[in-house]
């Protein structure tokens, strides 16, 4: 997701950074240049379309179809997308919320023990292990890793090489290890007598921990599937039809004048094909 503010216009028009502008004005241009040759060579076209055939079927029911077909499948993958968009964005809030929870939850269990040091380095490597699994679930969602943690070599020696090992040699998920390590480590305070609480309301912090993890593997599901193939396919064929059609029907409508021919065929295409680049990054809302 890209974060911007909208009190210029003028800068939300001319930011590049996540912009479909430019890749659709290229098709744009393209079926423009196509549509000012076929208004040069109007008479060789005109004579194509009649040996064809095509002459008797107006431009205007050629173009009403196809742009009704292609209008109504932009239409359901842009609902489609925003849909997964705002469930991304949802999904993660509820990770974190659920995690932050867990935290506090375990640290305000622990004001009530008398181990003063032993509740400092408990809360202490508490805090450091969900930072670590926070931003690892994010890089997991976001395919990056330039995300930071708080203070990661404040954590023992043995903890950093056990996280490495599980990840490096044995392939294993870094965030399913943390979350077990924060298990250990929650119910190890409660034997040591740095948690003291009830244990059925300890389980409520294990309860919000897989909650989240759970609120995170739906989050991998947006960004593991992607738009169905067939729709795709289809709205790919359509569009590069439109983009030949389209000059076609505008040079034969616009025949006094080639410059508003090649205006009002770039619009149609340009918006078709900036919809559809919008759709497919809305599709996974996660990362820059």
């Amino acid at each position: 997701m890209i974060d911007y503010e909208e009190d210029y216009v003028w800068k939300t028009l001319l930011r590049y950074e996540g912009s479909v502008a430019l890749s659709a004005a290229l098709y744009g241009f393209v079926s423009s240049v196509l549509c000012g040759v076929i208004h040069i060579f109007h008479g060789e076209v005109q004579l194509f379309l009649k040996e064809t055939g095509l002459e008797e079927i107006t431009s205007s029911q050629i173009w009403a179809a196809l742009t009704a077909v292609l209008t109504a499948l932009l239409a359901f993958r842009t609902t489609q997308a925003l849909a997964r968009f705002w469930e991304g964005t949802s999904l993660l809030h509820q990770m974190r919320g659920e995690w932050f929870d867990s935290v506090s939850c375990l640290v305000s269990f622990s004001m009530g023990s008398k181990k003063t040091t032993e509740v400092k380095i408990f809360r202490q490597t508490l805090v450091r292990l969900m930072s670590l699994c926070h931003g690892s679930a994010l890089e997991e969602i976001a395919d990056t890793d330039s995300l930071t943690a708080i203070d990661v070599f404040g954590l023992d020696s043995a903890t950093l090489r056990h996280l490495k090992t599980f990840k490096q040699d044995y392939g294993f998920n870094r965030v399913e290890c943390l979350l077990h390590t924060m298990r250990q480590l929650a119910t190890q305070a409660f034997h040591d007598k740095v948690v003291v609480i009830d244990a059925p309301i300890l389980t409520r912090v294990y309860q919000t921990l897989a909650r989240g993890f759970v609120n995170l593997l739906n989050a991998k599901k947006i960004v593991d599937t992607n738009f169905p193939f067939p729709y795709a396919q289809l709205i790919a064929t359509l569009l590069w039809v439109n983009l030949i059609l389209t000059p076609l029907i505008m040079a034969s409508l616009m025949r006094g004048s080639w410059v508003f021919a090649c205006l009002f065929t770039f619009v149609p295409i340009f918006g078709s094909f900036s919809l559809n680049a919008a759709a497919g990054q809305l599709e996974n809302p996660f990362g820059n």
